[in-house]
Protein backbone atom coordinates (compact mmCIF):
# COMPACT_ATOMS: atom_id res chain seq x y z
CA UNK A 1 0.00 0.00 0.00
CA UNK A 2 0.95 3.49 -0.83
CA UNK A 3 1.77 5.51 2.65
CA UNK A 4 2.13 8.86 0.81
CA UNK A 5 -1.85 7.88 -0.24
CA UNK A 6 -2.95 6.79 2.85
CA UNK A 7 -1.07 9.99 4.75
CA UNK A 8 -2.85 12.41 2.07
CA UNK A 9 -6.07 10.60 3.11
CA UNK A 10 -4.96 10.69 7.14
CA UNK A 11 -4.91 14.55 7.32
CA UNK A 12 -7.84 15.37 5.39
CA UNK A 13 -9.98 12.91 7.60
CA UNK A 14 -8.13 14.35 10.87
CA UNK A 15 -9.33 17.91 9.89
CA UNK A 16 -12.89 16.31 9.65
CA UNK A 17 -12.13 15.15 13.24
CA UNK A 18 -10.52 17.66 14.87
CA UNK A 19 -13.35 20.27 13.43
CA UNK A 20 -15.96 17.75 15.49
CA UNK A 21 -14.54 18.36 19.24
CA UNK A 22 -12.18 20.93 18.80
CA UNK A 23 -14.15 24.18 19.77
CA UNK A 24 -15.33 22.05 22.86
CA UNK A 25 -12.34 20.66 24.03
CA UNK A 26 -11.03 23.75 23.98
CA UNK A 27 -13.27 25.47 25.41
CA UNK A 28 -14.14 28.29 22.55
CA UNK A 29 -17.48 29.47 22.12
CA UNK A 30 -17.74 29.54 18.48
CA UNK A 31 -19.78 27.02 15.75
CA UNK A 32 -17.02 25.45 13.04
CA UNK A 33 -18.81 24.80 10.01
CA UNK A 34 -16.23 23.66 7.62
CA UNK A 35 -12.43 23.40 6.90
CA UNK A 36 -10.52 26.15 4.76
CA UNK A 37 -7.65 25.85 2.80
CA UNK A 38 -4.79 25.94 4.52
CA UNK A 39 -1.70 26.49 2.00
CA UNK A 40 -1.11 29.86 1.85
CA UNK A 41 0.35 30.42 -1.94
CA UNK A 42 2.99 32.60 -2.36
CA UNK A 43 4.48 32.99 1.06
CA UNK A 44 8.44 33.11 1.25
CA UNK A 45 9.11 31.21 4.71
CA UNK A 46 10.08 27.44 5.25
CA UNK A 47 6.51 26.49 6.61
CA UNK A 48 3.93 28.25 4.12
CA UNK A 49 0.43 25.75 5.28
CA UNK A 50 -1.14 26.55 8.68
CA UNK A 51 -1.81 23.58 11.05
CA UNK A 52 -5.77 23.45 10.64
CA UNK A 53 -8.21 26.35 9.50
CA UNK A 54 -11.85 26.54 9.92
CA UNK A 55 -14.63 28.39 8.83
CA UNK A 56 -16.79 29.55 11.84
CA UNK A 57 -20.86 29.84 11.68
CA UNK A 58 -19.94 33.79 11.46
CA UNK A 59 -18.53 33.24 8.30
CA UNK A 60 -14.93 34.16 10.15
CA UNK A 61 -11.80 31.92 10.39
CA UNK A 62 -10.57 29.59 13.36
CA UNK A 63 -6.98 28.85 13.22
CA UNK A 64 -4.91 26.74 14.88
CA UNK A 65 -1.66 26.25 15.45
CA UNK A 66 0.45 23.52 17.57
CA UNK A 67 4.06 24.42 18.73
CA UNK A 68 6.60 22.53 20.74
CA UNK A 69 8.67 25.70 20.94
CA UNK A 70 7.77 29.05 22.26
CA UNK A 71 9.82 31.53 19.71
CA UNK A 72 8.61 35.10 18.96
CA UNK A 73 9.33 34.19 15.22
CA UNK A 74 6.80 31.61 15.56
CA UNK A 75 4.09 34.62 16.64
CA UNK A 76 5.81 36.51 13.58
CA UNK A 77 5.02 33.46 11.35
CA UNK A 78 1.94 33.35 12.35
CA UNK A 79 1.15 36.70 11.41
CA UNK A 80 2.29 36.27 8.46
CA UNK A 81 -0.03 33.61 7.77
CA UNK A 82 -2.91 35.36 9.42
CA UNK A 83 -2.07 38.87 7.53
CA UNK A 84 -1.76 36.79 4.00
CA UNK A 85 -4.85 34.96 4.97
CA UNK A 86 -7.28 38.59 5.96
CA UNK A 87 -5.41 40.40 2.87
CA UNK A 88 -6.78 37.67 0.81
CA UNK A 89 -10.37 36.98 2.35
CA UNK A 90 -10.80 40.30 4.16
CA UNK A 91 -12.77 37.94 6.88
CA UNK A 92 -11.52 38.12 10.82
CA UNK A 93 -9.57 35.33 12.32
CA UNK A 94 -9.34 34.24 15.38
CA UNK A 95 -5.58 32.59 16.13
CA UNK A 96 -5.34 29.62 19.21
CA UNK A 97 -1.56 28.57 19.80
CA UNK A 98 -2.08 24.51 21.63
CA UNK A 99 1.45 24.15 23.39
CA UNK A 100 3.24 20.80 24.22
CA UNK A 101 3.32 19.95 27.46
CA UNK A 102 7.07 20.93 27.71
CA UNK A 103 6.09 24.81 27.65
CA UNK A 104 4.56 26.23 30.53
CA UNK A 105 4.41 30.04 29.02
CA UNK A 106 4.61 31.80 25.79
CA UNK A 107 4.86 34.83 23.89
CA UNK A 108 1.11 35.98 22.65
CA UNK A 109 1.46 39.22 21.79
CA UNK A 110 3.61 41.11 18.69
CA UNK A 111 4.34 45.10 18.48
CA UNK A 112 5.22 46.08 15.26
CA UNK A 113 4.25 49.81 15.31
CA UNK A 114 1.34 50.32 13.55
CA UNK A 115 0.21 46.81 13.92
CA UNK A 116 -0.21 44.76 17.12
CA UNK A 117 -1.12 40.86 16.90
CA UNK A 118 -2.44 38.76 19.48
CA UNK A 119 -3.25 35.70 19.78
CA UNK A 120 -4.53 32.85 22.27
CA UNK A 121 -2.33 30.41 23.67
CA UNK A 122 -3.34 26.77 24.99
CA UNK A 123 -0.98 24.80 27.16
CA UNK A 124 -1.47 21.05 27.56
CA UNK A 125 0.77 20.67 30.65
CA UNK A 126 -2.52 21.53 32.41
CA UNK A 127 -4.05 18.54 32.02
CA UNK A 128 -3.07 15.68 33.21
CA UNK A 129 -2.37 13.15 30.50
CA UNK A 130 -2.34 9.99 32.86
CA UNK A 131 -5.63 10.38 34.04
CA UNK A 132 -7.26 10.86 31.59
CA UNK A 133 -5.61 7.66 29.48
CA UNK A 134 -6.79 5.68 32.69
CA UNK A 135 -10.35 6.50 32.07
CA UNK A 136 -10.67 6.15 28.45
CA UNK A 137 -8.33 2.79 28.94
CA UNK A 138 -11.27 1.89 30.98
CA UNK A 139 -14.26 2.57 28.57
CA UNK A 140 -12.52 0.63 25.87
CA UNK A 141 -11.48 -2.39 28.11
CA UNK A 142 -14.96 -2.41 29.56
CA UNK A 143 -16.91 -1.57 25.82
CA UNK A 144 -18.73 1.32 27.37
CA UNK A 145 -19.42 3.71 23.95
CA UNK A 146 -16.70 6.86 23.48
CA UNK A 147 -18.30 10.31 23.07
CA UNK A 148 -16.87 12.63 20.72
CA UNK A 149 -14.76 14.28 23.68
CA UNK A 150 -13.11 10.93 24.57
CA UNK A 151 -11.93 10.16 20.83
CA UNK A 152 -10.10 13.99 20.62
CA UNK A 153 -8.82 13.51 24.13
CA UNK A 154 -7.68 10.12 23.57
CA UNK A 155 -5.81 11.63 20.25
CA UNK A 156 -4.37 14.27 22.41
CA UNK A 157 -2.59 12.82 25.35
CA UNK A 158 0.44 12.76 24.18
CA UNK A 159 0.72 16.38 24.49
CA UNK A 160 -0.28 16.18 28.04
CA UNK A 161 1.43 16.02 30.97
CA UNK A 162 2.37 12.40 32.23
CA UNK A 163 4.68 10.98 34.39
CA UNK A 164 5.81 8.77 31.15
CA UNK A 165 7.77 10.16 28.66
CA UNK A 166 6.31 10.84 25.32
CA UNK A 167 7.31 8.28 23.46
CA UNK A 168 5.68 5.64 26.27
CA UNK A 169 2.43 7.78 26.50
CA UNK A 170 2.14 8.32 22.43
CA UNK A 171 2.54 3.98 22.19
CA UNK A 172 -0.21 3.42 24.90
CA UNK A 173 -2.54 5.86 22.94
CA UNK A 174 -1.76 4.37 19.81
CA UNK A 175 -2.52 0.73 21.71
CA UNK A 176 -5.89 1.91 23.24
CA UNK A 177 -7.01 3.41 20.24
CA UNK A 178 -6.25 0.27 18.25
CA UNK A 179 -8.39 -1.66 20.70
CA UNK A 180 -11.37 0.49 20.62
CA UNK A 181 -14.50 -2.25 19.35
CA UNK A 182 -16.31 0.61 17.05
CA UNK A 183 -14.71 0.66 13.69
CA UNK A 184 -15.81 4.37 13.13
CA UNK A 185 -14.46 5.47 16.35
CA UNK A 186 -11.17 3.78 15.97
CA UNK A 187 -10.27 5.20 12.38
CA UNK A 188 -11.49 8.58 14.09
CA UNK A 189 -8.71 8.10 16.93
CA UNK A 190 -6.29 6.76 14.98
CA UNK A 191 -5.94 9.10 11.84
CA UNK A 192 -6.43 12.13 14.45
CA UNK A 193 -3.45 10.64 16.51
CA UNK A 194 -0.82 10.37 13.19
CA UNK A 195 -1.67 13.79 11.99
CA UNK A 196 -0.81 15.24 15.47
CA UNK A 197 1.94 13.40 16.70
CA UNK A 198 3.35 13.58 12.59
CA UNK A 199 4.28 17.03 13.75
CA UNK A 200 5.20 16.15 17.58
CA UNK A 201 6.29 12.33 17.45
CA UNK A 202 9.68 10.82 17.66
CA UNK A 203 10.64 8.43 14.88
CA UNK A 204 9.61 5.64 17.16
CA UNK A 205 6.02 6.48 17.57
CA UNK A 206 5.60 7.16 13.70
CA UNK A 207 7.28 3.87 13.04
CA UNK A 208 5.13 2.08 15.62
CA UNK A 209 1.98 3.97 14.37
CA UNK A 210 2.56 2.91 10.57
CA UNK A 211 2.75 -0.84 12.09
CA UNK A 212 -0.57 -0.62 13.64
CA UNK A 213 -2.55 0.74 10.92
CA UNK A 214 -0.72 -1.72 8.43
CA UNK A 215 -2.21 -4.67 10.37
CA UNK A 216 -5.56 -3.29 10.98
CA UNK A 217 -8.11 -2.25 8.41
CA UNK A 218 -7.46 1.09 9.10
CA UNK A 219 -5.18 2.22 6.90
CA UNK A 220 -7.17 0.64 3.74
CA UNK A 221 -10.62 2.17 4.91
CA UNK A 222 -8.63 5.87 5.21
CA UNK A 223 -7.47 5.02 1.55
CA UNK A 224 -10.34 4.07 0.23
CA UNK A 225 -12.00 6.68 2.03
CA UNK A 226 -9.37 9.25 0.43
CA UNK A 227 -9.87 7.64 -3.24
CA UNK A 228 -13.70 7.92 -2.82
CA UNK A 229 -13.22 11.65 -2.07
CA UNK A 230 -10.41 12.26 -4.68
CA UNK A 231 -14.03 10.88 -7.34
CA UNK A 232 -16.12 13.60 -5.60
CA UNK A 233 -13.65 16.37 -6.17
CA UNK A 234 -12.57 15.91 -9.68
CA UNK A 235 -16.69 15.84 -10.71
CA UNK A 236 -16.57 19.23 -8.65
CA UNK A 237 -13.87 20.80 -10.97
CA UNK A 238 -15.30 19.68 -14.04
CA UNK A 239 -18.62 21.16 -13.00
CA UNK A 240 -16.56 24.60 -12.31
CA UNK A 241 -14.87 24.51 -15.87
CA UNK A 242 -18.14 23.48 -17.57
CA UNK A 243 -20.55 26.70 -15.74
CA UNK A 244 -17.10 29.19 -16.89
CA UNK A 245 -17.48 28.04 -20.29
CA UNK A 246 -21.04 28.86 -20.48
CA UNK A 247 -21.13 31.76 -18.35
CA UNK A 248 -17.68 33.13 -19.30
CA UNK A 249 -17.17 33.65 -15.12
CA UNK A 250 -17.76 32.07 -11.80
CA UNK A 251 -17.41 34.28 -8.93
CA UNK A 252 -14.96 32.31 -6.26
CA UNK A 253 -17.77 32.12 -3.63
CA UNK A 254 -19.51 29.68 -6.23
CA UNK A 255 -16.50 27.75 -6.53
CA UNK A 256 -15.82 27.46 -3.18
CA UNK A 257 -19.58 25.97 -2.41
CA UNK A 258 -19.58 23.89 -5.58
CA UNK A 259 -16.31 22.08 -4.02
CA UNK A 260 -18.28 21.01 -0.45
CA UNK A 261 -21.59 20.07 -2.34
CA UNK A 262 -22.45 16.28 -2.67
CA UNK A 263 -21.73 13.83 -5.80
CA UNK A 264 -25.58 13.69 -6.03
CA UNK A 265 -26.22 17.80 -6.29
CA UNK A 266 -23.46 18.08 -8.31
CA UNK A 267 -24.32 15.71 -11.07
CA UNK A 268 -28.17 17.14 -10.86
CA UNK A 269 -26.45 20.90 -11.42
CA UNK A 270 -24.86 18.85 -14.73
CA UNK A 271 -28.06 17.54 -16.13
CA UNK A 272 -29.91 21.51 -15.34
CA UNK A 273 -26.93 23.12 -17.04
CA UNK A 274 -28.07 23.33 -20.34
CA UNK A 275 -31.30 25.07 -18.91
CA UNK A 276 -29.91 27.49 -16.66
CA UNK A 277 -29.67 31.27 -18.36
CA UNK A 278 -27.90 33.38 -15.91
CA UNK A 279 -25.70 32.09 -12.14
CA UNK A 280 -29.18 33.08 -10.38
CA UNK A 281 -30.18 29.78 -11.92
CA UNK A 282 -27.21 28.62 -9.80
CA UNK A 283 -27.95 29.74 -6.84
CA UNK A 284 -30.91 27.68 -5.68
CA UNK A 285 -28.53 24.82 -5.27
CA UNK A 286 -25.51 26.44 -3.29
Amino acid sequence: MDYNKIEDAVFKKAMEVFKEGAPKFFNLDINISRPAETEIKNIDIKTNAMDYLFYTDSGDYLHFEFQTTKKNEDISRFLYYDSSLYYKSKRNIRTLVVYSSDIKEAPTYLDCGSIQYKVEAFYMKNLDGDSKLNTIRYKVDNNIELTEQDIITLSFIPLMSSIKSKSEITLESIEIANEIKSYTDKNKCLTLLYALFDKFGDELSKKRFKEVVGMTEVGKMIYNEGKEEGLEKGKAELLIKLLMKKFKILPDEYKEKIRNLSGDVIEHIGTEIFDMESLEDLKKYL
